[in-house]
């Protein structure tokens, strides 16, 4: 009598958890344009374990994705998307992913695996432009297959720490009748990802910015935050 059945039940095969994952993923609108952001540390539980790990992609000219999670199944998944943009480039006329149907294309795969009950451990925000316009699209997609589009969308617990402070920043353009530059979306963004570092065990003071509007798609070389520890003065009753 087997006591772990392995050819019936064939753990190998069923990911209960994720291993070495990423933390949460930020993004935002402004005008003309998207730009999203993550830290480049993988952990492997509570351990800060692989540095320097990039979580932003370019897919194409249009079109780029940051991931939150697992970083085996967005490896796989990675494939996957390659494979897919390949095939589209061979038909006839010539196609290729935009931010629209990338975005729907991920929303049915991690769909499909919860289904299944095997889901791939990943949180992807999906940002481009899309229609003859160019007009900006971002959408986020979580391991349940759950998506939504918004102005400003944030992975893990970026969700709970940065989306009001992302909130408040375009309602105050609104107030003021006034649109979001690049330069202001981008340091929203080194905010954001300076208080995911003071506040999130999992975050980093690397990050790497991926930028998306009429110029074209681009991902930037990893900058650094410092973060603000002159708080810990006020924190009482520890000694």
């Amino acid at each position: 009598m087997e006591t772990y059945p392995v050819s019936r039940v064939n753990p190998a095969k069923i990911s209960q958890s994720p291993v070495s994952t990423g933390s949460s993923v930020v993004a935002l609108m402004f005008d003309g344009g998207v730009v999203i952001a993550a830290d480049t540390m993988l952990s492997y539980g509570k351990l800060s374990r692989y540095k320097g790990v990039p979580r932003l992609r370019k897919i194409n000219g249009k079109t780029l994705i940051g991931v939150g999670g697992d970083y085996a199944d967005y490896q796989f998944l990675q494939i996957q998307i390659d494979a897919r943009e390949s095939e589209m480039k061979c038909l006839e006329p010539p196609g290729q992913f935009n931010a629209l149907s990338l975005h729907s294309w991920l929303r049915n795969v991690l769909y499909f695996r919860r289904s299944k009950l095997n889901p791939f451990w990943n949180s992807y925000i999906v940002a481009g432009l899309v229609g003859p316009e160019d007009e900006p699209y971002l959408g986020t997609v979580n391991l349940l297959g759950v998506s939504y589009t918004n102005k400003y969308v944030a992975t893990g617990l970026g969700c709970y720490l940065v989306q009001q402070v992302l909130e408040n920043a375009l309602s105050k353009r609104k107030d003021e009748n006034t649109s979001l530059s690049r330069r202001d979306a981008l340091q929203l963004m080194r905010d954001c990802i300076e208080v995911l570092y003071e506040r999130d065990t999992l975050a980093h003071y690397e990050y790497e910015v991926g930028v998306v509007d009429k110029d074209g798609c681009t991902v930037y070389p990893p900058l650094m935050v410092t973060g603000k520890w002159d708080y810990a003065a006020t924190i009482q009753g520890y000694e």
